[in-house]
């Protein structure tokens, strides 16, 4: 069974009990998930979110600044796609194709699994450097 979000972020000493608390009360009534509500009232940075997630799923994190990027590969998914499911894929590794993901929530993956024609690994990277690569890359600009 995977670790609940909030208890990782508890035990990393990124949130106290408190906050937590509030965060899940408030996911519950605006029907969002806990980790977007933390960030929206600035009480987690986007990486610790990412790498909490990563932690969560038993997924690599992966720094979209600075890691590798095959644009062709990126080019295997739908850019509208690939901005709703929060998604980039970067490169081949063997046969699989690695997507950097923002949300490795089931219904995300299970997308990009029937959309995508290769066996992927996944990584965990921040929502805004996913979209900052599908604005580079659909802007023409290498990365």
């Amino acid at each position: 069974m995977r670790p609940l979000l909030g208890t990782i972020l508890a035990e990393r000493g990124l949130i106290d009990s408190a906050r937590l608390t509030e965060a899940l009360a408030e996911a519950q009534a605006t029907h969002q998930r806990v980790g977007e509500v933390l960030l929206r009232k600035g009480w987690i940075y986007e990486q610790e979110l990412a790498r909490a997630l990563a932690h969560q799923y038993g997924l690599e994190y992966v720094d979209l600044e600075t890691a590798y990027l095959d644009p062709r590969d990126a080019t295997l998914l739908d850019p509208a796609v690939g901005q709703r499911c929060r998604a980039v894929p970067t490169c081949m590794a063997g046969d699989e194709l690695v997507v950097a993901v923002a949300d490795p929530a089931p219904n995300v993956v299970e997308e990009l699994r029937t959309r995508l024609p290769y066996p992927l690994r996944l990584v965990v990277a921040e929502p805004t450097l996913v979209q900052r690569v599908w604005d580079d890359l659909l802007a023409g600009r290498a990365r």
